[in-house]
């Protein structure tokens, strides 16, 4: 069992003896992760020592017999406000920075204070227990690694140990019976605080491996699916179905492409696909509109979802020109001209994910119905859109009439190509 954890130990990195982390980026963000908690901590810790050490100040009353004015001093008007005031520095930026410097002072300020006490106490051994308190008070309940923990709590206890004979006479069997319990404390201590400090970094190096799959789980369904549902998806969302009253879909696809498959090889058609789709990617990304999905050598594109935005119908307008142009600069194999094909149709659609294992992102209705059809009944390196798109940008976008076409499910329907964008005024 200690050989597992040991292995565990080495395999993330942690000292066997400093239980810190052996590389020293990840100490780092240890350290930064756990400053705010830590801060609260110490402050929590302050506050309840002061108080603890203002409430024994009653017992003084009933345990002291002699020296009790000079107890409360202690206690009251120096002891307790030192506390109180390590509590206030604690919130300057000068001392979130060096909490081990205050938990320490801290530390030193309880052994000054009992070791003060326990020369005016009256029985003589009335407060070494209270700095047996404070000893195991230190690794449990203060924030403080196990490194400072142990320099802290040993120099505090040796301080205390030389400071006992100096303030009373005491004899050597009962010396050697209170050094026994420090040496007891300490160690029952700093062994809590050792496994306490292993199960903590550990815990870390688990969250931080937990966080980077959430991360690369995340960054996955944000390659298939918008940033927007993705998130809804994270907070428990399910049946994702959205009605939008305006959007536009295009559709393009590559003509020739089953032809040019079957002249070429498996890997140089797919090769030839992800320059061409990664080129189109890249406009849709600046074109602020959604890539839906490919079918084969089909590109399908959305604007104004799954975040409605007004301006649509422009976006994908421009977008369509610069992928004409793009297909342009582009080569098929066997270094033929590349041709595609563009449709485009606005109007009311649902948009939703389908699937439990594999999410997809997709759209229904008429409309990418009728974009579809404006994408298979057009002509090579052309731009055909329905009436509904030519009426929204006819004023910024001119367009060529291709007049009326026989659109299956939807009769006879008028169509123009779009060629370009009309200059604006004073240009």
């Amino acid at each position: 069992m200690a050989r597992m954890s040991d292995a565990k130990q080495e395999r993330i990195g942690l000292h066997r003896l400093t239980v810190r982390f052996r590389d020293i980026e990840l100490e780092a963000r240890y350290r930064a992760g756990r400053a705010p908690g830590d801060l609260r901590q110490a402050r929590v810790a302050l506050l309840v020592g002061a108080l603890v050490n203002l409430g024994f100040a009653p017992l003084d009353y009933l345990v002291l017999s002699e020296n009790l004015l000079l107890a409360l001093v202690l206690r009251v008007a120096i002891a307790t406000p030192v506390f109180l005031a390590m509590l206030g520095l604690s919130f300057l930026d000068f001392f979130k920075t060096r909490m081990e410097i205050l938990v320490g002072f801290a530390i030193f300020a309880f052994t000054l204070l009992y070791a003060a006490m326990n020369a005016v106490s009256d029985p003589p051994d009335v407060y070494l227990s209270g700095f047996v308190l404070v000893i195991l008070f230190l690794p449990i309940f203060l924030p403080v690694g196990f490194v400072a923990a142990s320099a802290i709590a040993w120099s505090s206890t040796i301080l205390f140990a030389v400071l006992i004979p100096l303030t009373r006479t005491i004899d050597l069997g009962a010396l050697l019976t209170v050094y026994a319990q420090f040496l007891a404390a300490n160690f029952i201590g700093l062994f809590a605080l050792y496994w306490m400090e292993r199960l903590r970094r550990q815990e870390f190096v688990t969250m931080q491996a937990i966080e980077a799959e959430r991360s690369r789980h995340h960054e996955l369904l944000a390659r298939v699916l918008p940033r927007s549902v993705v998130a809804r998806l994270e907070r428990g969302e399910r049946d994702i179905a959205d009605h939008f009253a305006e959007s536009t879909v295009l559709f393009a696809d590559i003509v020739g492409f089953t032809e040019l498959s079957a002249r070429h090889a498996p890997a140089e058609i797919v090769a030839f696909l992800n320059r061409v789709f990664g080129r189109f990617d890249a406009l849709v990304e600046r074109h602020g509109v959604e890539k839906i999905k490919t079918i084969g050598d089909a590109y399908m594109v959305a604007g104004g979802l799954p975040t409605a935005r007004p301006d649509h119908c422009e976006a994908v307008a421009a977008l369509a020109l610069d992928m004409m142009a793009a297909a342009a600069l582009l080569r098929a194999p066997g270094d033929t001209p590349l041709r595609i094909r563009i449709g485009i149709h606005a109007g009311p659609l649902i948009a939703g994910v389908i699937g439990e294992s594999r999410f997809v992102y997709d759209l229904w209705g008429d409309t990418v119905n009728t974009a579809s059809r404006m994408e298979s009944l057009g002509q090579a390196n052309r731009i055909q859109v329905s009436e509904a798109v030519y009426r929204r940008l006819h004023a910024s976008y001119s367009f060529e009439p291709h007049g009326e076409i026989e659109v299956k499910g939807k009769g006879v329907m008028k169509t123009w190509y779009l060629t370009g964008r009309r200059p604006a005024v004073g240009d």
